[in-house]
């Protein structure tokens, strides 16, 4: 075999790991240490809280088997699902999440890697607990999905917010939040630079997001109680927002004056519950219903779901996407094999 279009040979060979003096072993371990800051700065808030919730679940583990936080093996493993499972009673995505907290935590904190066939075995033992459960017909644990806000709820809802700040407030983040398929962290983290003025509606750019950002165009509503771009417009006119970098959505004072704080994602589901309660509706919707809404509705309306994938963000083939179409696609004639059989 001809050696012509090989690369020549370094003059000197580069140096092996075990090679490295002291100097530069100090400066690779600050570009670590920068580059795990900088990582950690552009993880969401909610995604460091969760972790940090996480560990601290897993170090009061430790603390009853008194072994330490970093002795994370296949057996440590497989104590925890056990323990989350049989005595927190807690819920199969609460646990599953955990591990991956735990997971991250020890690699990006501690330096400790797990290997991924023991992680793999604490999941395969957490699916067969689940799976006894499910045969033994016990009540599923955790809150369930969250219940998807239908248009026609979400036209009442809407109609029920007051007129005054809070209600104008509320009204556009309902609306926005359904026509960008928020999720609660979504909201929360949008700035007023993200959301921009086009001819044909908004423009908004969701950047705090767990997957892809993404830019979802807004057109403006045909009806203008229900319009998310009229809505949000007014929203800014009456909070007299005007700083690019400051939060769409702001708490609001008791006296109705608003505030530059803007809100957690933790309020901005509290608000959706509460918006739908005091309209009377009888499902308790959560900051995750608007998401769920207008993916149903969107499907229900027949919409592509490519087109669907782009405002919500979901890759093609999500079996999370698939979830909520189901609502819809089980009375449609292609996909329930009963309807025109001639019953």
């Amino acid at each position: 075999m001809s050696t012509d279009n090989l690369p020549a040979r370094p003059a000197q060979a580069p140096l092996l790991p075990a090679e490295f003096d002291d100097a530069l072993r100090a400066r690779l371990a600050a570009l670590d240490t920068a580059s795990d800051e900088h990582a950690q700065d552009q993880r969401p808030d909610n995604t460091v809280r969760s972790y940090a919730a996480d560990w601290k679940t897993w170090t009061a583990f430790c603390g009853q088997l008194q072994i330490p936080t970093t002795a994370a093996t296949r057996g440590t493993l497989r104590a925890f699902v056990d323990y989350l499972w049989n005595r927190e009673k807690r819920a199969y995505s609460t646990i599953d999440r955990k591990l991956a907290g735990v997971t991250v935590t020890l690699r990006t904190q501690y330096g400790v890697v797990i290997s991924p066939e023991d992680t793999k075995a604490a999941r395969e033992l957490l699916k067969d607990y689940r799976k006894k459960a499910e045969e033994a017909e016990e009540p599923a644990r955790g809150r369930g999905k969250a219940p998807a806000m239908r248009l026609d709820t979400l036209r009442l809802i809407v109609d029920k917010c007051d007129g005054d700040i809070f209600g104008i407030r509320d009204r556009a983040m309902l609306l926005l939040g359904f026509s960008i398929a928020a999720r609660r962290a979504e909201l929360a983290g949008l700035r007023l630079r993200n959301i921009r003025d086009d001819d044909n509606g908004l423009l908004v750019d969701v950047r705090v997001s767990k997957t892809e950002p993404r830019t979802v165009p807004v057109p403006f509503g045909t009806n203008p109680a229900t319009c998310p771009v009229r809505a949000w417009k007014e929203w800014v006119e009456a909070a007299q927002i005007a700083a690019p970098d400051r939060h769409a959505f702001r708490r609001i004072h008791h006296t109705g004056a608003v505030q530059p704080q803007g809100l957690t994602p933790q309020r901005a589901g509290d608000l959706i519950t509460a918006a739908g309660l005091r309209a009377g509706v009888e499902a308790l919707f959560t900051g995750h219903s608007v998401r769920s809404g207008f993916a149903t509705e969107a499907r229900r309306k027949g919409k592509d779901r490519k087109a669907i994938a782009a405002i919500t963000g979901h890759k093609e083939g999500s079996k999370v996407l698939d979830g909520y179409m189901q609502i819809v696609d089980q009375w449609d004639e292609q996909d329930n094999a009963l309807i025109g059989l001639g019953l």
